[in-house]
């Protein structure tokens, strides 16, 4: 990422980069090593370490802003290689309406290819980015900042507060609080910065914990200042809503699970009651995200047909990680901020490349609760069977491969997906 980003097409005297580092490994003497190339070649370019992590990525940013000179900030994680042209195709834009605060590009992938698991990690976020996004943005509804690949305007930043460690989503926190005041924001859905895809379930399920808890946060900071809002319209209420508590539907999916064992044991299960009403909804989700899906896939210029079997594996994923995402859930809505354990980068490019395995035995132990509901969910497909209520036995299925999935990943750890 240091190299792309001092390869932006920018003049140099207006160019400066600064290179956050919080790392307490070999890290820092790679870091050291390319600065000081750059810098000697007369690039206006430093390192910014603290002595503590204290707010950890939000404390970072908080920290550095003061160093900035600029009238805008570019942010990239380590992983994202922005292309040359990226500030020429971001920042005129910015020039041309003073009102807008931040400027969010797409992700791209730069791993897509590396393992069926990434490939269904990309189905998955390319729904979020051409097609979440991008409606927001036309739709003129609140976006947020997904944290790297855009420019947010210095004097948007220091008026909504600056960034804040009281919440594990500090990027949507800090956008969110930047639209109340009054700024807006504006989604590039045609610009792409690739970055690096989670190789491994267990990476891509402590990256969406991580995600679920500091937007439920975010959720129980902000929604009574957004509903207070004037500036928000009704409809941006309701949206911004539905967008702060999305992954409290993983609590919802662990409790259908929980609460259909003991209904099924007594047999309280009735076509009028459940399966009706159930079966419209679950029938609207499936449409839905079908149509999402299918978009994201077509814009990217992909055979939908032959993308067909990843969409199962994004119903199985997101089965499997609801045990740790509804427990994210729930610290979310009764703490603050948290520990940042960022997703680890393994700097994939080709399939041949390898990546380093977590320790096993820790690896292992984190996949017990979902061992307990897969057998729970076992438990509760017999019962469905033997009371004849084969549509509940094929949902309850859906739970036991999604918890099977991620226990598998769990216990074969050192194994190449």
């Amino acid at each position: 990422c240091i190299r792309a980003a001092c390869s932006l097409e920018w003049p140099r005297n207006k160019l400066q980069i600064l290179v956050l580092d919080d790392s307490t490994d070999e890290t820092s003497r790679i870091i050291d090593s390319e600065v000081e190339g750059f810098a000697s070649s007369g690039m206006d370019i430093g390192v910014i370490r603290r002595a503590t992590r204290d707010g950890f990525k939000a404390g970072a940013l908080q920290n550095a802003l003061k160093s900035t000179k600029g009238k805008y900030v570019a942010l990239f994680d380590a992983d994202f290689l922005p292309q040359p042209s990226f500030l020429h195709e971001t920042v005129p834009l910015m020039e041309r309406d003073p009102s807008i605060g931040f400027v969010q590009a797409r992700w791209g992938h730069l791993n897509r290819d590396y393992n069926k698991l990434t490939e269904t990690f990309a189905i998955g976020l390319d729904g979020h980015h051409i097609v979440e996004q991008a409606g927001r943005s036309a739709l003129g509804l609140p976006l947020n900042f997904n944290g790297t690949c855009g420019v947010l305007r210095a004097e948007a930043i220091r008026d909504a507060g600056g960034w804040a460690s009281d919440t594990l989503s500090e990027d949507m926190d800090l956008s969110y609080r930047m639209q109340l005041e009054g700024w807006r924001a504006a989604y590039l859905r045609e610009v792409v910065v690739p970055g690096e895809l989670p190789p491994t379930l267990l990476d891509f399920r402590s990256q969406q914990a991580r995600w679920a808890m500091g937007s439920i946060q975010c959720g129980r900071k902000l929604l009574g200042d957004i509903w207070r809002s004037d500036i928000f319209t009704m409809r941006q209420k309701v949206e911004s809503t539905i967008h702060l508590t999305y992954y409290a539907v993983c609590l919802m999916m662990l409790a259908i699970l929980i609460l259909a064992v003991p209904v099924v044991a007594v047999d309280a299960l009735s076509l009028v009651q459940f399966y009706l009403p159930y079966g419209v909804l679950l029938g609207l989700c499936v449409v839905s995200s079908t149509t999402m899906y299918y978009e994201a896939i077509r814009y990217s210029g992909a055979s939908f047909r032959e993308k067909l079997p990843y969409l199962g594996l994004i119903v199985l994923v997101g089965y499997g990680i609801s045990v740790r995402c509804s427990a994210s859930v729930l610290k979310g809505l009764f703490s603050r901020g948290g520990s940042f354990s960022g997703t680890p980068k393994y700097n994939l490019r080709k399939k041949s490349d390898d990546w380093r395995p977590q320790n096993p035995r820790s690896v292992r132990g984190s996949v017990l609760p979902e061992q307990f509901f897969a057998l729970y969910a076992l438990t509760g497909m017999a019962i469905a069977a033997l009371r004849g209520h084969w549509l509940m036995s094929f949902y309850l299925l859906i739970y036991l491969a999604g918890y099977s999935l991620m226990v598998y990943y769990g216990l074969h750890a050192n194994v190449k997906p």
